[in-house]
């Protein structure tokens, strides 16, 4: 490059970035200003759409704080390399708002407890609050299950004892369809006891004598806060009871979305705004939006997706994302290089009834659901999640995900996890996660039995990666490989689950298929847990793969701590040695150190933060590689610790103890 062109290039770029313009809007200002200064501010959000088509990269679109905006923002222009189009904040005070909800007032008493309100939506509303809180719509029972004793594929199902003495057509019917699909299905027609529906979305067949209900209708509006949405009157529908619904602050979604990007505006940024209140997803940066940039935001009560991406290098960082009713943040259909760091994400899909499903994808009520190459899912705390935690879809070929707290997961379905893979990858690593309390929910499910995991290798995962990792309290097991091979699982804790680690199905084929399992704690704290379970349909289970050096630990009856099943040897509890004997592997791997009687004794403690963490101890301590502690520990960032009280205490040589 001549010195000519590199200057003509240096004042082209710092001529962009002189031109850039700074826009604002405030609730006091007028849409007949020029927006160009705080003090001749625009108003409103449809102002800025009016103008963003001609909208420059390097420009501002920059909302007072402290204020609340009605809308949705239309992204119809892109930014550049260096120069994006950024959505942020002026001013002092509380974070902007932009929200799609509308506040109820002026009910009109309809009788029997139950109030009404025109109003102007968008679309049916699928996000309702009540004094702040996210609010389901009537259903048919109020909070149990009906039984569906058959099914026709995925038509229809038959509850004998139905009849037809109310005729549910045009209303929803919700399906458990199975352990991990709660199906939301339009009612086409309702004849006898048999409910046929249209699928909205997802391909699987009922069960038999699983559960459904009936919601999405007038007559199911009988208990308090219960509502209903009649998009063809507009009215809006709830029920109080003898409670004045002026006492009540509700407020319903009437926007689809709070930011929509139109397909293919790239080098987009966002920051410093509340997003809060939408029908579907609150943020819509899809279709192939490129180099898009969201952080330092809140979202809350969004009717699906809080944060939707789809397209490469895009970075979602430092957000809070809350009370959605499907996934707090996903990257779907296209895209890679995706960056999901230093997010919060609470309450996702623990409304039942509310989950939509993705048209060609799945119907996920996830924490985090990805579904690009090349990700990373880094330092996200993840709660309160009615399925997965983080679920790594099919076209996820590379992704890292890493130093994540995931905490209270399956509260509404089963047979997920905390972290779940299925399909077969190139790469994937789970590392240095701390996963507690996925619990399994088996409401409207024949099969009472919770199968919910901490790290779930669903059938096919192959080439993942699952290393130095806590998993804690979950109701089935720690870490499970279903029908999954190649993978590595080394170094990670998994206490107090029912299974430590969980090899179910193992193959069921004559395919040759291998795990390798080195330097893991698998610890039952209770008698009626295991160290490790596998079962297989075929005997094959002593080539499930190579493990060695790990600790088995069930120091309340250290002795069938193995649980095999297999046809020629059918199902048995083992020691660690006939275990080493039956599949000559683990030679070197070992029980507990010590044997107790009481469950108090057994002591589990985490850092699940960016810091180093104290843990002082009360009496002296012993862990299962028979090291002994005093006085107190010093936990690593992201690191986990199971002790049990020394039996035959003596001064270590160091009282403070770093995990590793």
């Amino acid at each position: 490059m001549t010195l000519k062109n590199a200057l003509i290039i240096i004042f082209l770029l710092f001529t962009t970035i002189a031109s850039a313009t700074d826009y604002y809007i405030s609730s006091s200002g007028n849409d007949t200003n020029n927006g160009l200064t705080s003090s001749a501010a625009w108003q409103t959000i449809a102002k800025v759409n009016s103008t963003f088509s001609t909208i420059k990269p390097g420009d501002k679109i920059l909302f007072n704080r402290g204020d609340t905006f009605y809308g949705t923002l239309i992204v119809t222009a892109s930014g550049s390399a260096g120069n994006p189009i950024t959505i942020g904040a002026y001013g002092t005070g509380d974070t902007p708002i932009i929200t799609g909800f509308t506040t109820i007032s002026g009910w009109t008493n309809e009788g029997n407890g139950i109030y009404s309100k025109i109003i102007t939506s968008e679309a049916q509303t699928n996000m309702v609050t009540v004094d702040g809180v996210n609010t389901g719509m009537g259903r048919y029972p109020n909070s149990t299950y009906l039984t569906y004793e058959s099914f026709s594929t995925n038509v229809s199902i038959t509850d004998n004892g139905l009849g037809d003495a109310t005729n549910w057509t045009g209303a929803e019917v919700v399906i458990r369809k199975n352990d991990w699909t709660l199906a939301r299905c339009f009612i086409s027609d309702h004849s006898g006891d048999v409910l046929s529906y249209t699928n909205i979305g997802g391909a699987d067949n009922g069960k038999a004598n699983y559960g459904y209900f009936i919601q999405n209708d007038l007559r199911c509006v009988t208990s308090y806060g219960e509502w209903y949405h009649n998009t063809n009157t507009g009215k809006f529908y709830m029920f109080f009871g003898v409670i004045d619904p002026a006492t009540k602050s509700v407020k319903v979604a009437t926007k689809n979305n709070l930011i929509y990007n139109n397909p293919g505006k790239d080098y987009i940024k966002i920051g410093n705004i509340s997003f809060i209140g939408s029908i579907n997803t609150a943020i819509d940066l899809s279709w192939g939006s490129d180099h898009c940039v969201m952080q330092y935001c809140s979202v809350s009560f969004a009717g699906e997706d809080g944060i939707r991406f789809s397209g490469s290098y895009g970075i979602i960082d430092n957000n809070s994302v809350s009370d959605c009713n499907r996934t707090g943040i996903g990257t779907f259909y296209t895209g890679t290089n995706t960056v999901i760091t230093n997010n919060t994400i609470k309450n996702i899909g623990i409304v039942k009834g509310l989950s939509k499903p993705i048209p060609g994808i799945w119907s996920p009520t996830c924490g985090i659901a990805v579904e690009f190459n090349n990700c990373i899912i880094q330092y996200n705390t993840i709660e309160n999640v009615g399925y997965t935690g983080i679920q790594i879809a099919g076209n996820s070929d590379i992704a890292v995900v890493k130093n994540n707290f995931i905490n209270n997961t399956c509260l509404v379905l089963d047979d997920g996890g905390g972290i779940y893979i299925d399909n077969s990858h190139s790469s994937i690593i789970i590392d240095v996660n701390i996963i507690l309390n996925s619990v399994g929910n088996t409401d409207g499910a024949a099969d009472r039995n919770q199968l919910a995991e901490g790290i779930y290798l669903d059938e096919n995962a192959s080439n993942v990666t699952v290393r130095n990792n806590t998993v804690a309290n979950c109701s089935n097991s720690g870490i499970k490989l279903h029908k999954s091979h190649d993978n590595t699982i080394e170094n990670n804790t998994s206490f107090n689950n029912y299974a430590g680690i969980n090899f179910e199905n193992w193959t069921g084929s004559s395919t040759v298929y291998h795990n390798t399992l080195t330097g893991n704690i698998f610890f039952a704290k209770a008698p009626t847990q295991f160290a490790l379970r596998i079962s297989s349909t075929i005997n094959d289970i002593p080539g499930f793969g190579t493990s060695d050096n790990n600790y088995y630990a069930r120091p309340i009856d250290d002795n069938d701590v193995f649980y095999i099943n297999q046809p020629s040897t059918g199902s048995k509890n083992e020691t660690l040695s006939k275990w080493q004997s039956f599949t000559n592997q683990d030679a070197d791997s070992h029980k507990s150190p010590i044997a107790i009687t009481n469950i108090n004794d057994i002591r589990f403690e985490y850092n699940a933060s960016k810091t180093n963490k104290i843990i002082t101890l009360d009496q002296p301590m012993i862990d299962v590689k028979n090291t002994k502690y005093v006085n107190s520990i010093l936990l690593l960032p992201f690191t986990s610790v199971v002790l049990m009280v020394d039996p035959n205490p003596t001064q270590p040589a160091h009282g403070i103890f770093i995990n590793p």
